[in-house]
């Protein structure tokens, strides 16, 4: 993967100068690893369920309660792209260490099989999380007044990628749980 050499940003060195030691993933750090995934995946199947699959969605937003929907319908879809989008940071930025998919990458000691595998699903999540990236950078995390004065639409992406996104990183969660604590997630 670009980026996992040493002496680049997000480095070992960088890691071990904030006072943590790895060589290899924890088992503490996996299962928390696999919590930030399925806290993100239960958002979005929240979203999901409540607003873009719900049979009665129709007559409910013709209700008295309506309103009410449609402003939890956005703040649930910006917090399932905000974690999505956290998901994707530096695994070392501004001297802090993230616990993401590239921290696990980086820092897992991984066999070069595996590595590779690994590499391949992350380019596959980060097609959904460059979508994403724009929205989180000018809206969900900063109020950039350019783009609320434009109105312009971001994160926009083709139906079902989200979908798809979600079946990779537990596919990605899988592996690395296997590798680590043994059997999947």
């Amino acid at each position: 993967c670009p980026g996992s050499l040493p002496g680049r940003k997000g480095s070992p060195q960088q890691i071990y100068s904030l006072g943590v030691s790895m060589t290899a993933l924890s088992v503490t750090v996996v299962k928390e690893f696999y919590q930030l995934c399925n806290w993100a995946y239960e958002v979005w199947s929240t979203h999901r369920v409540l607003f873009d699959e719900n049979p009665k969605a129709s007559a409910l937003q013709a209700s008295a309660v309506g309103n009410a929907l449609d402003r939890l319908s956005i703040i649930t879809q910006e917090y399932v792209l905000h974690q999505i989008s956290k998901l994707h940071d530096p695994a070392v930025q501004q001297g802090q260490a993230n616990l993401g998919i590239d921290y696990i990458i980086k820092f897992g000691g991984w066999e070069p099989a595996t590595h590779i595998k690994l590499c391949a699903l992350q380019a596959r999540l980060d097609e959904l999380a460059q979508k994403i990236r724009p929205a989180r950078n000018k809206l969900l995390s900063h109020n950039d007044l350019v783009t609320i004065l434009s109105s312009a639409t971001l994160a926009a992406f083709p139906a079902g990628e989200d979908k798809n996104y979600f079946e990779v990183l537990q596919e990605f969660a899988n592996l690395v749980h296997d590798q680590v604590v043994g059997g999947p997630c």
